[in-house]
């Protein structure tokens, strides 16, 4: 029996649903459990359909070499906009991708019991890389992670903070829009 990359393909996406209808069925529509946590990769966070709440947000802040730390930077993917992204919009996806990942790390963290340390989560060590390469100056295509003209060109040490914070739609943020959720300790060494 020869199957082609089509029927498999197709056989199994088909599998993929059935798994995902059958643990749907079980009256949440959240996915738990360690082997359908592989699964939710597929899906992006929708909770953005359900109300204006606060969002998670990725902030890092980098040490330089005469130990003077920097002020807190978003990393947030606001790209700009074009025609061709219709068509193909790689970096775009990227940025939503790690903007996704953050939503992830936020929901992972408040579902541990109190005083638990998120470090061992998949998810904190996937945003830890991802905020040690914003502070290295990483891009989403050629837009910068980081808009920081003013930081120090060596990097000895970065630390990142996930926070909550209502959508400002333009306006100032204020303190009381934003409360942290997580801290890392201070990263000295990273891959």
């Amino acid at each position: 029996m020869n199957l082609s990359v089509l029927d498999l393909t197709l056989g199994l996406a088909a599998a993929y649903l059935l798994v995902l209808a059958l643990s749907m069925r079980k009256g949440s529509r959240e996915l738990h459990g360690p082997w359908l946590f592989l699964l939710r990769a597929f899906f992006p966070n929708w909770k953005f359909y359900h109300a204006v709440a606060l969002s998670p947000r990725l902030y890092v802040r980098a040490q330089g070499p005469d130990g003077a730390w920097t002020g807190w930077a978003l990393v947030y993917p606001r790209m700009p906009r074009r025609p061709w992204h219709l068509w193909h919009n790689a970096a775009v996806n990227l940025a939503l991708t790690h903007q996704n990942l953050v939503e992830h790390l936020a929901l992972d963290a408040r579902e541990l019991p109190e005083g638990a340390d998120a470090r061992p989560l998949v998810t904190y060590r996937l945003v830890q890389r991802l905020a040690c390469e914003a502070v290295r100056g990483g891009r989403w295509g050629t837009v910068p992670m980081l808009d920081r003209p003013d930081w120090p060109t060596t990097v000895t040490a970065c630390q990142f903070e996930v926070r909550m914070e209502l959508p400002d739609h333009g306006q100032t943020r204020s303190p009381s829009h934003s409360e942290c959720l997580l801290q890392s300790p201070v990263i000295r060494t990273w891959n």
